[in-house]
C-alpha cells in the first residue's frame, strides 16, 4: 500500500496590536477612543484605552491599517500604517496627541506674524492638518495659515516656498503627489486671500528630504509636515 504524503502544515501568522495614546508634550497617557480599519482584511476595530490599559486586538495577516483617534481636549488624530504580521507577533502603536488651541486663545492673537526671519529659514508648520492620505485642509489648520497670511501681508517683499513631506510608508508615486497636492492647496488659501502668486512657490517632496529617520512612529509623524522656505525678504 502506497504511503500518503505527509500534509503540509500551515503556518498562521498573528499579530497582537496595541495602541495607546500619550500627550504629544509630556508623553503621559491619556484616555482615549479609536476606530481602526483594517484594509486588506475588510475589517473594522473600534475600542477604547485609559492609562495603563491599551486598546488591542488581532491581525491574522499583513495589513494596512488606518487609525482614527479622538481625545477630549485633543485634535483628532489619523494615521496609515503597513503591519507587517509575518515579521513580528506584536506591535504597539503609540498616538501622539496634540492639544487644541482653544477659539478664545485664537481670538487674543489676532494679528500674530512670524518672525525675525532670514533668507533660507524653514518654518515648519506644525498647526497645519488635513484628513488623513488627503489633501483635504481641515479647518483646525486657519489659525496658522491665518498667521502665515499675516506675516505675507506685513511684510510685503517676501518670498516664500510652500513645501509638502510624507514619511516613507506607502507608495512613492502617490506620497510623491500627496505632498504636491497639499503644498498647492495651502498656497491656493493664501492667494484667495489676496496674496500675488508671484509670491509663492509650492513643491512637493514626498519621502525625499526626511527631517528624521524614518524607524519609529514619533520620527515618521516629524516627516509628515508642511513647511515653508524663506527665498527673499
Amino acid at each position: 500500500m502506497r504511503a500518503q504524503p505527509a500534509a503540509k502544515r500551515i503556518t498562521t501568522h498573528i499579530t497582537d496590536f496595541v495602541i495607546k495614546a500619550l500627550d504629544e508634550q509630556t508623553k503621559t497617557e491619556i484616555p482615549a477612543t479609536y476606530r481602526v480599519k483594517a484594509v486588506l482584511s475588510k475589517k473594522t476595530f473600534t475600542g477604547q484605552s485609559v492609562p495603563g490599559r491599551p486598546f488591542a486586538f488581532t491581525l491574522g495577516k499583513a495589513d494596512t491599517v488606518i487609525i482614527n483617534t479622538t481625545a477630549k481636549g485633543y485634535f483628532v488624530m489619523e494615521e496609515v500604517l503597513l503591519v507587517p504580521c509575518d515579521t513580528c507577533a506584536n506591535y504597539e502603536h503609540l498616538a501622539l496627541m496634540e492639544k487644541a488651541v482653544s477659539e478664545k486663545t485664537v481670538a487674543e492673537k489676532p494679528d500674530s506674524v512670524f518672525r525675525d526671519l532670514k533668507v533660507n529659514d524653514k518654518i515648519r508648520l506644525d498647526n497645519v492638518y488635513f484628513d488623513q492620505s488627503s489633501y483635504i485642509l481641515r479647518k483646525e489648520s486657519y489659525p496658522q495659515l491665518d498667521k502665515l497670511l499675516n506675516t505675507l501681508n506685513r511684510y510685503p517683499k517676501l518670498v516664500i516656498e510652500i513645501a509638502g513631506h510624507t514619511d516613507n510608508v506607502g507608495d512613492r508615486r502617490l506620497n510623491q503627489s500627496l505632498s504636491e497636492n497639499r503644498a498647492r492647496v495651502i498656497t491656493n488659501y493664501l492667494i484667495q486671500r489676496g496674496i500675488a502668486e508671484n509670491r509663492l512657490q509650492f513643491q512637493g517632496y514626498g519621502d525625499n528630504r526626511p527631517a528624521a529617520p524614518n524607524d519609529n512612529e514619533p520620527n515618521k509623524k516629524l516627516n509628515r509636515r508642511v513647511e515653508f522656505t524663506v527665498l527673499q525678504l
